[in-house]
């Protein structure tokens, strides 16, 4: 925390804070001492993956962290909400077969005018599942915080839940027993 020089009260020093976790990270290392993440080694892997670098800010408000995850539609990354001092998940819009980068100033940009279409079309079905999922009000369905389009895509800004998906509760358990599957269609039914 640092004191802000007009009323003196104590704000978040987000440069300290590692991408990887947005813990604070005081240590000076290039290292995260609580999650090992590497901000340099990770920035330039990034180029490569096409996503966003580590330390990108969305809208004047929204830090990037590390890639989540992702996939043919998407890459979903961990985020930093910095006018409400909380952590989110982002979502970007992101055709990998169609899309490229720039890596200087992240502009997403589409290669021909027919690619250019299918990718319009899939961008407003992937705006419009955002506004979908946001009108929806239930325990156990993400909440989103924000829509827009920046970058020539677009994101949406979810709440980030650290115990991970229900794929990813199969993957590193197994197949669930009968009492535990109807537990969980219970629960989203």
């Amino acid at each position: 925390s640092v004191s802000c020089h007009t009323c003196s009260s104590f704000v978040m020093d987000y440069n300290k804070l590692c991408l990887g976790c947005f813990r604070e990270n005081r240590s000076g290392s290039d290292v995260c001492p609580s999650c090992g993440f590497n901000e340099k080694e990770y920035n330039r892997k990034a180029a490569e993956k096409m996503c966003l670098p580590a330390g990108t800010i969305l809208q004047g408000k929204y830090l990037i962290g590390k890639m989540l995850g992702a996939g043919g539609f998407g890459i979903t990354y961990l985020g930093f909400q910095l006018n409400l001092d909380r952590v989110v998940a982002i979502k970007e819009f992101f055709m990998k077969e169609y899309c490229n980068r720039d890596a200087e100033t992240s502009h997403v940009s589409v290669g021909s005018q027919g690619s250019r279409e299918a990718v319009d079309r899939f961008k407003l079905k992937f705006i419009k599942e955002a506004q979908l999922i946001a009108a929806l009000n239930h325990p156990n369905i993400i909440r989103i915080h924000d829509i827009f389009e920046e970058n020539g895509t677009a994101y949406y800004i979810m709440e980030y839940q650290e115990c991970g998906s229900l794929s990813d509760y199969l993957e590193a358990r197994g197949a669930l027993d009968e009492a535990e599957a109807l537990s969980f269609i219970r629960q989203i039914a």
